[in-house]
């Protein structure tokens, strides 16, 4: 490896690899701006965290396939190391008693390990397969005893470290360990319960963590969110818990000041860190992390480090994008450093005058093949070293991250009242205000990219030659675009379904969702994990609370199993000669909740069943709403077959599938905008994700929609806009307040918006392509066609994402665009 130095920014990229200029916008999906401070290095894929090595010019990085060792100061690696596996989560931490890296995660069988890694690089494993899936942030006293959570498996290893191979033992944790903290004897351990305690007799309201019969059922509130938080103090000769203390949801990292007899606690959910007396087992006080005026959730603390007197604690704030200093004395914060996107490990270095900072995403993702080909996976972590500033520089850094997050300083700023005297307009400027929109319509599509399917459109900012379902397929998207409002600056905050869905219902995502901390307990984009939930709840939660009457399709619904080609085709045959699919099925969601505004008719997430069948029960309920004279004012419609089902042989092609997906778009659009609703109808349309292909733009850009009476007929809307800006919009419109503080720092969509209102009715046009063309049989195949038909048959489908990325998206390039066009693909870079 080699690392460069750019514009300020230190760039470590492979031997051969073409060194570019860094020239992306500082500005990333959540409308956030990156400005970290110190000295960067930009990494190729994730990062998982930073410790200071053996002096303080030493840093070692965990990225999701590498162990680094740098010196920082001189801009130069010293040592890098493949990892087979995954990474574990705040999984390295430097042992000053034998001087080496240890570096926790897991092998390509996902069976847990430890490393010790010497300055040269050499690797000796020191357990392995004590758990399986996925390994927390591991704690060390140097020289004795490594502690190294094991989070899908509910315990602790133990790891003797004095060289006496002792064997490794476990201890059992509450539900999902994260983070862990040992004493300088290595005989007591403190460690958090990212899910809390295990339920008991008394906890009435329970729910489990995914959807296997084994699976760990958590404590849940009303609204179905994980409601415990724990910490555990764990004898290590025993394995026994000698103490358990509540603290905040979701808690994560820990830092214990041994000497004065605090422990603190980053609650992740809460925004909190909670103070524990390690003399009492008791919680002292919390901290509240709230920098802004505007109190809003989505802070997240997602890491920790303490000075060595105990006065100063830094806690890294993942969703402002900056590091808080706080005085421990009376918890106030005294300043923050910004740092870049998502910093989620910290490290002070030995002559405690630095401060190393990891970011997941660093300066966001990058690209494929050449610069104009963005890919939404192509991850770029950093660290950031950082001289501990005075005050005047605390000050300075603090302006800078009050405005890349638009967000003013300080407990002063009241939240805007809604006026009594504004006349009624369709998107309001304050959230109570009247709006001339009383019903919302959200449709919830999977995984596209902006130039996938409107990159032909002339008049919108497009690339003709990433096109894969253009106009002949989607028609209607195309039409809706052309006639209402094309909107080619919007981004999907999530990378994929299990995030892409939290932002899309809590315009926010856990770090749970984020890092992630599912594997093996969930895939969270279906409403089966409690813990991949936001604390302040849903946009339904919010309508239910403001008295506003809500109807959800699909979103949420859990998921069902796959039918066969034929049968997907009998669907459609059936569909064609005007079937009536109302009584098919029937459904409930996991979130007990949700049941009681559930369309318990209305197919759950599968692409087994036609979006045009989806579509035809959507409107037989439209029918009863029109014959009562009643609607619900928000309304949330999943259509998720144009996620496809690869070349998979005797399935529906990926062209038949998104044209489904476009024909169930354009009829929803046309019912209603033929129904007595219409005048006073907002339709909102997006997809989850854009992960499956690639966008001149950035990966994140994908496709979105406005129709409505009062959309802007004809017109580009190109401003900055996200899915939060949908829910801010739609919050807005019902009078609801912000979920986050993503979705009060977005833009919000009144530009896509005029004030009068056009009703003429939009007509569905169906699309030239045939619903029911289907993949040839492997037998017809040779080559590559074959190879990757042979693949997608071996692919899960009824899960999204769970088909390998990257492969699917090669396949449906190939299958639209032909064998022979070179797919625009993954390169080793910055």
């Amino acid at each position: 490896m080699r690392s460069f130095l750019f514009f300020g920014i230190t760039l470590v990229i492979a031997v051969d690899a073409q060194v570019r200029s860094v020239t992306d916008p500082g500005v990333v999906t959540t409308r956030q701006t990156i400005t970290p401070a110190g000295v960067p290095t930009i990494f190729d894929g994730r990062v998982y965290g930073v410790t200071f090595g053996a002096s303080a010019d030493e840093i070692w990085v965990l990225t999701a396939t590498q162990v680094y060792r740098l010196d920082w100061r001189a801009n130069r690696v010293l040592k890098s190391m493949p990892h087979a596996g995954s990474a574990g989560l705040q999984g390295i931490r430097f042992d000053t008693g034998s001087r080496r890296a240890l570096v926790a995660g897991a092998d390509k069988q996902r069976k847990t390990r430890l490393l010790s890694v010497d300055s040269g690089g050499e690797a000796q494993t020191l357990f392995a397969g004590e758990g399986t899936q996925i390994a927390g942030a591991l704690a060390v006293a140097p020289g004795k005893v490594a502690v190294v959570p094991l989070i899908f498996d509910n315990k602790i290893a133990i790891v003797d470290l004095s060289g006496s191979r002792a064997p490794v033992r476990t201890a059992v944790t509450g539900i999902a360990p994260f983070g862990a903290a040992v004493n300088a004897q290595g005989t007591v351990a403190w460690v958090s319960n990212w899910g809390g305690r295990r339920p008991g007799a008394k906890d009435l309201l329970t729910a489990p963590t995914g959807l296997a019969p084994q699976a760990d059922r958590v404590v849940v509130d009303t609204r179905g969110i994980a409601a415990s938080g724990t910490v555990m103090r764990i004898d290590l000769a025993s394995g026994q818990t000698k103490a358990s203390v509540a603290v905040g949801l979701h808690p994560g990292p820990l830092a214990w000041d041994e000497a004065r007899h605090r422990l603190y606690v980053a609650n992740m959910n809460s925004d909190t860190v909670s103070v524990v007396d390690t003399e009492s087992n008791q919680v002292v006080r919390t901290i509240d992390i709230k920098p802004f005026g505007p109190r809003a959730a989505g802070v997240a603390p997602s890491a920790l480090a303490l000075s060595a007197d105990g006065a100063r604690l830094w806690v890294a704030c993942g969703g402002i994008n900056a590091v808080a200093q706080v005085q421990v004395a009376d918890g106030k914060i005294e300043g923050l450093i910004p740092t870049g996107w998502y910093p989620n490990a910290l490290s002070l270095s030995p002559d405690s005058k630095q401060l190393a900072v990891s970011t997941l995403l660093g300066p966001g993702s990058g690209w494929r093949d050449e610069p104009r080909k963005r890919y939404v996976h192509s991850y770029r972590g950093s660290v950031h070293v950082v001289d501990l500033p005075s005050a005047a520089q605390l000050a300075s850094y603090t302006r800078v991250v009050s405005e890349n997050n638009h967000l003013p300083l300080g407990a002063g700023a009241a939240p805007e009242v809604a006026r009594t005297s504004v006349p009624p307009t369709p998107v309001p400027e304050r959230a109570g205000e009247p709006s001339l929109i009383e019903h919302v319509v959200y449709i919830i599509k999977e995984n596209r990219t902006y130039d996938q399917v409107l990159g032909d459109m002339p008049k919108g900012n497009g690339d003709p030659s990433l096109v894969m379902f253009g106009k002949e397929i989607t028609p209607n998207q195309h039409a809706l675009a052309d006639q209402y409002v094309l909107l080619d600056n919007f981004y999907a905050s999530g990378g994929n379904s299990a995030d892409g869905h939290q932002w899309l219902t809590q315009s926010n995502e856990t770090a749970y969702c984020l890092w992630p901390g599912y594997a093996g307990r969930s895939y969270p984009f279906d409403g089966t994990d409690p813990l991949a939930y936001a604390a302040k709840g849903f946009l339904w939660d919010l309508a239910l609370a403001r008295r506003k009457s809500v109807r959800v399709f699909g979103e949420y619904a859990g998921r069902m199993s796959e039918v066969d080609a034929e049968a997907r085709v009998k669907l459609f045959e059936e569909w064609e000669k005007g079937g009536d699919f109302s009584s098919r099925w029937t459904i409930k969601a996991p979130i007990d909740g949700l049941n009681k505004i559930l369309a318990t008719n209305y197919p759950a997430y599968t692409n087994a069943i036609p979006d045009v069948v989806r579509a035809s029960i959507f409107k037989k309920d439209l029918e009863t709403w029109e014959k009562s004279g009643s609607m619900p004012n928000l309304v949330l419609l999943q259509l998720p077959s144009d996620h496809t089902f690869g070349t998979r042989p005797g399935t529906t092609t990926p062209q038949a599938m998104v044209a489904d997906n476009d024909y169930a778009v354009g009829q929803v659009v046309e019912a209603l905008s033929k129904s007595r609703f219409w005048k006073k109808t907002a339709i909102f349309i997006v997809e989850d994700d854009a992960q499956n292909g690639v966008d001149h733009v950035d990966g994140h850009r994908t496709v979105a929609l406005v129709v409505s009476p009062y959309s802007r007929r004809g017109a580009v809307d190109s401003t900055f806009y996200s899915n939060q800006s949908m829910v801010k919009t739609i919050e807005l419109i019902l009078g609801l307040p912000t979920l986050s503080l993503f979705d009060m720092i977005a833009h919000d969509m009144r530009a896509s918006f005029g004030a009068d209102a056009d009703v003429t009715p939009y007509t569905a046009i169906r699309p030239a392509q045939s619903f029911t063309e289907l993949n040839p049989p492997l037998s017809a195949l040779k080559g590559e066609a074959r190879r990757a038909a042979r693949d997608s048959a071996k692919m899960r489908w009824d899960v999204p994402d769970a088909a390998p990325s990257d492969r699917l998206n090669r396949i449906l390039w190939h299958a639209v665009r032909g064998w022979e066009t070179p797919y625009p693909g993954t390169r080793s870079a910055v």
